[in-house]
């Protein structure tokens, strides 16, 4: 049955999203998210920010973050619930984001000083942020401000793009940032339906957890966040490869789209699993452990290869090379709820009392929470050699929690793929209530712990 848009404006749930984007909207205006002593460089924004003095600015985004939850949830599928429109529903969550300051995170700040970087004729991987002078180095987190970067060399290009195209505006060019993240999400919006009818999955429960979530919607399009064109285009990947299951989607055309996904975000590699074992994922669901890995292995093998040369031809082409390497170990400096990096700093705390040393105590805990990531993601490798899809989505979602960071906007990736494979009802409600508290738990971080005091 066709579902109209008018079906979303009858919606109590999709109002009550759309007034919660819109208090998190004007919450996010307050010049105390904003790095500079001035606040924004928009003084219309600051005044719209000021109209809700502190701690009222604070209250009114935590209240946008619950009212948006809540209306995500009271549209979830249901045999008893009408169907609304996805894509009205989306367009009107993300209204109210689309030209007030990045929410919940100051990251788009950094994209446009990285894109400054580049317009000037500097290698972002060698000149740190926010030292390149320009119209943005006031606005950049000091936690980060005179490092490198980790993103791969196709996002720091779409960054200078972005920056030329808005004229280097301090503040338009910020917001500009949004641009690439709408584009993927639109994107992700036309492509889950297609896949899960590929898949033969329901097509509504898909959407309504990989595209409708509020981690997406505030993070993507409200963040901005890098990880959405990676996002979309590991979808294009999947996509084409069950669509034209062939021999050169398999090992040529998904690995390529495997590697510009990787341009954009490095954990988009996790992907080519998937894009290798799709087209015989009812041969592998037939054979004994043994064969099936083999089988998955070596498809997965070949297909790596195309994709590493793909991504190694990207960043040569980039003409930035690989610098991102040398800044890895920055993804832990930032405070986050990280299971494996919080026990590795209470620990070093530990050791330091008793006379040993923190960073020592830190280097091999961080050691040894490698391994233990690369052992869970090896027991999910052969838990779910017969399900190619599967294995990435949880092991996705292993690479989000166990990493040395946990950000939300890790985490609409796992969340769209997982929208599109088989869960238990006992696996659905952990994840849709760890979506649920994580999302809630982000707004009351960020107002306790970011901006200006």
């Amino acid at each position: 049955m066709t579902v109209r848009p008018a079906a979303a404006l009858r919606s109590r749930g999709v109002w009550a999203g759309f007034a919660g984007t819109v208090l998190v909207a004007w919450g996010s205006c307050h010049p105390e998210f904003s790095f500079s002593p001035d606040g924004w460089p928009a003084n219309w924004v600051n005044a719209i920010g000021l109209s809700a003095s502190m701690p009222w600015n604070r209250v009114v985004l935590v209240v946008g973050v619950v009212a948006l939850v809540w209306g995500w949830w009271h549209i979830r599928p249901t045999r008893e619930r009408p169907a609304v429109h996805a894509g009205t529903t989306l367009a009107l969550w993300s209204l109210p984001l689309l030209v007030v300051p990045p929410v919940l995170s100051p990251d788009a700040v950094l994209y446009a000083d990285l894109g400054w970087t580049l317009s000037v004729g500097e290698n972002p991987y060698h000149v740190g942020l926010a030292t390149s002078g320009g119209p943005f180095a006031y606005l950049v987190d000091p936690l980060w401000a005179g490092s490198g970067v980790a993103y791969p060399p196709l996002t720091l290009r779409l960054n200078e793009l972005v920056v030329v195209a808005t004229g280097a505006q301090s503040y338009w060019s910020v917001v500009a940032m949004r641009i690439p993240a709408v584009l993927a999400v639109a994107a992700m919006l036309v492509l889950v339906p297609r896949i899960a009818t590929l898949l033969g999955r329901p097509k509504r429960g898909a959407v309504w957890l990989g595209v409708l979530n509020p981690l997406l919607v505030l993070h993507f399009i409200g963040a901005a966040h890098n990880d959405a064109p990676m996002v979309a285009t590991t979808l294009a990947a999947i996509w084409v490869v069950l669509r034209w299951p062939r021999w050169w989607s398999t090992f040529l055309a998904g690995p390529l789209l495997v590697a510009v996904a990787m341009a954009f975000k490095q954990q988009g590699g996790l992907a080519i699993v998937a894009v290798a074992g799709l087209p015989v994922a009812a041969t592998l669901a037939a054979l004994a452990l043994g064969r099936r890995l083999w089988l998955l292995g070596w498809r997965t093998v070949v297909a790596t290869a195309v994709a590493l040369l793909g991504f190694v031809a990207i960043s040569a082409a980039s003409g930035l090379g690989f610098g991102w390497v040398e800044w890895l170990d920055l993804m832990g400096l930032a405070g986050t709820p990280a299971p494996l990096a919080l026990l590795a700093k209470a620990g070093a705390i530990l050791w330091a009392n008793g006379g040993g040393s923190y960073t020592g105590f830190l280097i091999v805990a961080g050691r040894v929470g490698t391994l233990v990531l690369l052992l869970v993601l090896v027991w999910i490798g052969v838990r779910f050699s017969d399900r190619p899809l599967s294995l990435v989505a949880w092991g996705s979602l292993a690479v989000a929690v166990l990493g040395q960071a946990l950000h939300p906007w890790y985490l609409p990736w796992s969340l769209a793929l997982l929208g599109l494979v088989p869960l238990t009802r006992k696996q659905r409600y952990a994840v849709f209530g760890f979506a649920i508290a994580f999302c809630v738990w982000n707004a009351f971080q960020t107002v306790i712990w970011h901006g200006q005091n």
